[in-house]
């Protein structure tokens, strides 16, 4: 009888004949009239007016066009995929599910679809998101049902604390018709154990709702500010027949942007050119809005020294004479110059306070320019609030300030100008010292020197995809104005970097990407090198291996001075040697070429050999052996006494 509805449904057989079927079938001529009855009333009901029939080789769905919206009927799988196109979606990324099979089968026919497999969930949400910073582009991440969005979870927190527009998506496996019996892969309330680090998180309630669920999942995301969204319906759905509306995304999400409050605008204006030392705070709305030349001409006219609290981007030219470096502790009392500074303007970064003391301090006049209105003035006092896209909001300041720029405030600001240019070559000359370090020849490479190598390698124009735990970046000269790119992990749940990269590569082909990555990191997540090999994506992926957790090492150590640990040498916690783990190694088993390097010149050889992979479009792994520095650390550090094997009383 099933096969009969779908059919009929479909508009594959006529009235006469789906009741004839059912009279074949065993019921009585009042029962199929019923059953027609029926059926016939549940369609009207959802769908309203009928569609046209279906095409030749219409079984994935057909379409019927009424201006910008497609009458759709088909499979709740094909209309997934139809509405996923329709939202401008062009890659999927993915893990094996059996319960998306029409989904998969609507792809056949919808090559512009293209589908990433994924061999683990959580490399492919990295991946994923990877690809929407690098492109700005959306794209969705799916799991076959709890047990691959547990999987995922991780990677949706760190969209969550990033701010990127992630779209995931996962069956909920108990089917509608069954749910609530504790069945196969079914828990209770799937879609709320995300709820607390998504923006929206929805159920759809019909098969026929699937499409309008998905264009609130991407409107959701990508309204400022951004973040995740997640989504799911019964397994069941994506195998009915339906009836439904294919919208263009942007018939539904008007991708909004605001502009500041005019009057707080010229408040903000004239607290800046009053003031006796400002100071600019870039952040990632900046990148996000492309506006860091807006950035870097509301600096020059002021002469106002610009630095960074830890973000995703380098959203300010780090080779510009304003640029002071990034805030080196909690706060921004933390860096060594300017001091005594009145009136300091954040432009489009969202602060993570990880101390008591609020990272702007008490005193200094505070303008907050960012769209993330939510988080403004939770913390910190703020004296203008400007709630706009940075883009605009920096064109309206630049505009107001321009207007309160006399003749005498021009001649402060040049001479400031010459002040932070002053300061600012002095902290490069300091910080070209480092070559100078006595370990600087020393096997295995100090972190610093390896830093140092790929930086002078790396290409003008690469981007550096960043999870190499607490290591320092330094001497790339980052530039947002077509200079050198970064990729941090702001999120820190750990195994994002090699996902990213590729995500990164798959955006931006026709830029050199490379990946650093501590080892601790690395093994939470090397499945994406699979899909470098497999999608011929040349990234240079390098693992600074010192065979430790090397920051919650000194971390605890910080936590603990002077306490057991120290005394004995015996930490439980972070060496990952014993046996020693090889990278490069591991990365052949996923189809990735490497090498270990133990010492800095085979480095500069081996970065060749890297060069020339990528050049022939394969991806290349070095696995770098690093010192351990720092208290506590031995040569041989003790490790925990658990050998099973000595304790067995039978040798099996």
């Amino acid at each position: 009888m099933r096969d009969l509805v779908v059919k009929y449904l479909s508009k594959g057989i006529s009235r006469r004949s789906f009741v004839t079927g059912l009279t074949q079938a065993g019921l009585t001529m009042t029962a199929a009239q019923s059953v027609l009855s029926s059926v016939s009333t549940v369609t009207h009901a959802q769908v309203g007016p009928t569609p046209p029939p279906p095409a030749a080789g219409g079984a994935a769905g057909a379409t019927a066009v009424v201006g910008p919206v497609k009458q759709f009927q088909g499979t709740g799988g094909a209309a997934f995929a139809e509405q996923l196109i329709a939202s401008g979606v062009k890659y999927v990324f993915g893990n094996s599910a059996s319960e998306d099979a029409q989904f998969y089968e609507a792809l056949v026919d919808r090559p512009q679809l293209k589908y990433i497999l994924t061999p683990h969930e959580g490399p492919g949400a990295a991946m994923a998101a990877g690809y929407i910073k690098a492109s700005g582009e959306p794209t969705i991440v799916m799991q076959a049902a709890v047990v691959g969005m547990a999987n995922a979870i991780g990677q949706i927190y760190n969209a969550h604390k990033e701010q990127t527009p992630l779209v995931v998506y996962s069956y909920r496996t108990d089917q509608s018709r069954r749910a609530g019996r504790d069945g196969f892969e079914e828990v209770l309330n799937q879609e709320q154990i995300v709820q607390p680090i998504t923006k929206y998180t929805w159920l759809a309630r019909r098969p026929d709702m699937i499409p309008e669920t998905i264009r609130r999942a991407f409107k959701a995301a990508w309204t400022p500010p951004y973040g995740p969204s997640y989504i799911s319906w019964h397994s069941d759905y994506n195998d009915e027949p339906v009836r439904t509306e294919i919208i263009p995304q942007d018939q539904v999400d008007p991708r909004m942007r605001v502009r500041p409050n005019p009057e707080d605008v010229q408040r903000a204006a004239k607290l800046l050119v009053e003031a006796r030392m400002p100071v600019m705070i870039v952040g990632d709305e900046i990148y996000k809005a492309k506006a860091a030349a807006k950035a870097v001409k509301l600096a020059e006219l002021l002469g106002m020294p610009v630095t960074q609290v830890r973000q995703l981007y380098a959203n300010f030219p780090e080779g510009h004479p304003l640029w002071v470096g990034n805030v080196p502790g909690g706060g921004l009392n933390s860096l060594t110059w300017p001091k005594g500074y009145d009136v300091v303007l954040n432009v489009g970064n969202k602060f993570q306070h990880n101390g008591a003391n609020p990272i702007v301090p008490r005193g200094p006049k505070f303008i907050d320019m960012r769209i993330d209105h939510w988080s403004m003035g939770n913390v910190m006092l703020t004296e203008i609030p400007l709630v706009a896209d940075v883009g605009y909001g920096l064109d309206d300041l630049i505009a107001a300030v321009e207007q309160l720029m006399t003749a005498s405030i021009k001649q402060k600001a040049a001479e400031r100008a010459v002040e932070v240019k002053k300061f600012g070559d002095s902290a490069r000359m300091l910080r070209a010292q480092i070559v100078n370090s006595p370990d600087w020849n020393q096997a295995p490479l100090i972190t610093d020197r390896l830093t140092w190598e790929i930086a002078q390698f790396a290409d003008p124009d690469a981007i550096i995809v960043h999870e190499a735990g607490s290591v320092a970046l330094h001497s790339f000269n980052f530039n947002p104005l077509g200079g050198r790119e970064l990729f941090f992990y702001y999120g820190a749940h750990l195994g994002s970097g090699v996902g990213t990269a590729a995500g990164v590569k798959l955006a931006r082909p026709n830029q050199q990407v490379i990946c650093l990555v501590g080892d601790g990191s690395f093994t939470f997540g090397p499945t994406a090198l699979w899909n470098m090999a497999r999608l011929q994506l040349p990234v240079i992926t390098v693992v600074y291996n010192n065979h430790a957790y090397g920051g919650p090492h000194s971390r605890v150590i910080n936590n603990v001075p002077g306490g057991r640990m120290v005394q004995t040498g015996q930490f439980v916690h972070d060496y990952l040697g014993n046996p020693d783990m090889d990278m490069a190694a591991i990365a052949k088993g996923f189809g990735v070429d490497g090498e270990v390097v133990h010492n800095p010149a085979q480095l500069k050889e081996a970065l060749a050999r890297a060069r020339k992979h990528t050049v022939e479009g394969k991806p290349y792994l070095l696995d770098v052996q690093i010192a351990r520095k720092g208290v506590g650390w031995a040569e041989k550090p003790w490790v925990p006494p658990v050998r099973v094997a000595e304790m067995r009383t039978k040798k099996v």
